[in-house]
């Protein structure tokens, strides 16, 4: 009995009290955390946005695009190996909130991977894969951002977003696309099996084209693919071809070397009519190791120009030409008497030049062997009248876009296509010369700003940040001792 009586009277004493209160109000101001967080986790509010450009909010172009696709549309949003407080994660569920007939799904590729296979994903590289019946668009954490003409980084996850589910979605349209064949070309049945997938998955169609069976060129035809021809076309064919140009057609044209004629006229007046010419008599070899893959100076990679077709990857992006041809242009007077504007986009160091013989086995030019700058790759835009146009994006190779193998070393092997951005930048030469860029643009300019402070600014802002918190904890310490001296 006395010990219960101590026990109760040391309950009695106030610091005892004062401290079970304090614990208790802890608690319940825990508890109170805990049960807001739940509370806001359930009603998935949208974050507020304060940056400038409103990188994080959907907006109202979005929105109205979005609420306009057909009810009938279920679309799912996969988002792979994102963390689920990732910007990308949040930005996409803003989606479901205009329209419900949207889900997103958040997952690792291990848990989905039958996906994963099918579309290859690859683990832990983020990718969005956005799918609707039997329709999809994938995107991997790359597509997300972008550069403008000076340079400056620009965020278009948002249009990438609603562009892919409109194109998904029954509202979006395949694109056909025609490919020449009957002249020994790569076919998309062999050499271009990759790329026809990689252009299937942005909702192209691609369609074999005999033009000695076809009366013309289909009205249809969003774009040509001439792709390395070993012999000469008929003049049948060629007239065919012109005769789409002067409609105003478009033609993504890639050639290797060495193909089984020397002279193809009927070929090469279609490229006459651009002011271009392809050299395929050699390849070109790279001198400067820097610029060179795997010790083979026939491994190159070439000097990205910024353009329409290259704005994604000119800056940091690079390709691999393989065993290239190179490119040569009228003189600037004859493109202007043709109305051509040139634009080249892939192209050698100046250290590089053009090899006929093979049979040579030194990789140091000779004294025939010019050294010099080659080019690649170019655009040619040709004004047809004032309101009409005609493409040529033409490559003095195809090799970098086929299923051609490389070997690696110890890593294994890879497929030509699949080597740095070469994969971009043919969906990107397609999407030129059909005109498929994404219908709806949103782009946010995402550069640091830097701090540039003058110097009066600079000492009232360190004084806030380091001498109000300082002066604080100071008058603390002086209140507590001068308490402590009261009692």
């Amino acid at each position: 009995m006395g010990k219960l009586k101590k026990i109760i009277e040391i309950l009695k004493l106030k610091w005892l009290r004062e401290t079970s209160l304090t614990i208790l109000l802890i608690a319940i101001i825990i508890g109170v955390f805990i049960a807001i967080n739940i509370g806001v986790e359930a009603l998935n509010p949208t974050d507020i946005d304060l940056t400038k450009e409103k990188l994080y909010t959907l907006t109202e172009t979005s929105k109205n695009e979005i609420a306009k696709l057909p009810e009938e549309d279920k679309i799912t949003m996969y988002l792979f190996d994102y963390p689920e407080s990732s910007s990308v994660v949040d930005l996409a569920k803003q989606y479901t909130k205009v329209n419900p007939n949207i889900t997103v799904e958040v997952v690792a590729s291990s848990e989905r991977q039958d996906l994963a296979n099918l579309y290859g994903i690859e683990p832990e590289y983020n990718y969005v894969l956005i799918m609707c019946g039997d329709k999809h668009k994938l995107y991997s954490r790359y597509d997300f951002s972008s550069y403008n003409s000076l340079g400056d980084t620009v965020d278009i996850t948002e249009q990438r977003f609603t562009n892919g589910i409109i194109s998904v979605s029954s509202n979006g349209e395949t694109i056909p696309v025609y490919i020449l064949t009957g002249h020994g070309e790569y076919t998309t049945d062999t050499q271009l099996m990759t790329l026809k997938t990689y252009l299937e998955l942005e909702n192209y169609e691609i369609k074999n084209l005999d033009l000695l069976v076809e009366e013309k060129i289909p009205e249809n035809a969003q774009g040509l693919i001439i792709a390395s021809p070993q012999t000469d076309i008929t003049e049948v064919e060629r007239d065919k071809i012109k005769d789409y140009i002067n409609n105003g057609g478009n033609i993504l044209w890639m050639n290797d070397s060495f193909s089984s004629e020397k002279e193809m006229p009927n070929l090469q007046s279609i490229l006459d009519l651009y002011g271009a010419r392809i050299n395929q008599d050699g390849i070109v070899l790279e001198q400067d190791p820097s610029r060179i893959i795997l010790q083979s100076p026939n491994l190159i990679i070439p000097t990205i120009e910024y353009s329409e077709i290259t704005e994604d990857i000119a800056q940091d992006g690079a390709v691999i030409i393989l065993n290239s041809g190179s490119l040569s242009f009228a003189d600037d007077d004859k493109l202007t008497e043709l109305g051509v504007t040139k634009t080249e986009i892939l192209s050698t160091s100046d250290q590089a030049f053009y090899r006929k013989d093979l049979s040579i086995a030194t990789m140091e030019p000779t004294e025939d062997e010019e050294v010099g700058t080659q080019v690649a790759g170019a655009i040619l835009e040709k004004t047809l009248e004032e309101d009409k146009t005609s493409k040529l994006v033409v490559y003095a190779n195809n090799l970098f876009a086929s299923d051609y193998p490389i070997n690696t070393g110890s890593s294994g092997g890879t497929l030509a296509i699949n080597l740095y951005n070469n994969s971009d930048l043919m969906i990107n030469s397609v999407s030129y010369i059909t005109g498929n860029e994404d219908k709806i643009t949103i782009r946010k300019n995402i550069d640091n700003t830097y701090y540039t402070a003058t110097k009066m600014q600079d000492i009232i802002v360190r004084t806030i940040i380091f001498g109000v918190p300082l002066v604080i904890i100071l008058a603390g310490i002086v209140v507590w001792i001068h308490r402590r001296r009261k009692k």
